[in-house]
């Protein structure tokens, strides 16, 4: 599992660096007025930033968390999500799908745990509709589970 999230972060930086843009140091780029603060999520295996950052919070199975993901919403693409312990017991298992309640045509990962965050990352389905958002599946400590969604349209 190790490696699968290493080679999942380094795919993601090198996909990240190739897509940039490159300046030389004659053209210094200038921020518009236009442009949306970078707001970095860092949990101290993954770094997500950019523009279309959701953050919402969340309580399932008495565990509130803070969620942050990153992605687009087309066909095949991936969200990193990092996910923040603010209330409740800490080793909760996380279970993460973008799609519909009932999973069908979605691929489900299970977050990896740190302690008081965690971190994992989703697959948007092929088909998308007005029901598809991020879905949450809490199993707390206790053994009790919940299932909530985010909207990501």
């Amino acid at each position: 599992m190790r490696t699968f999230t290493l080679s999942l972060l380094l795919v993601t930086l090198l996909l990240m660096t190739a897509c940039g843009e490159s300046t030389s140091p004659e053209e210094p780029t200038k921020p518009t007025t236009a442009e949306k603060p970078v707001v970095p999520i860092e949990d101290g295996h993954q770094t997500i930033s950019g523009d279309e950052i959701i953050s919402e919070i969340i309580t399932l199975a008495g565990v509130t968390l803070q969620v942050k993901a990153k992605g687009t919403l087309k066909p095949r693409s991936q969200y990193l999500l990092s996910f923040g312990v603010i209330e409740g017991e800490q080793g909760a298992v996380i279970r993460l799908w973008i799609g519909e309640e009932s999973r069908v045509g979605s691929l489900v990962y299970k977050a990896q745990s740190h302690g008081d965050h965690y971190h994992g990352s989703a697959e948007v389905p092929d088909e998308i509709n007005p029901k598809t958002a991020l879905w949450l599946e809490v199993q707390s400590v206790s053994g009790e589970k919940e299932t909530g969604s985010i909207a990501l349209q």
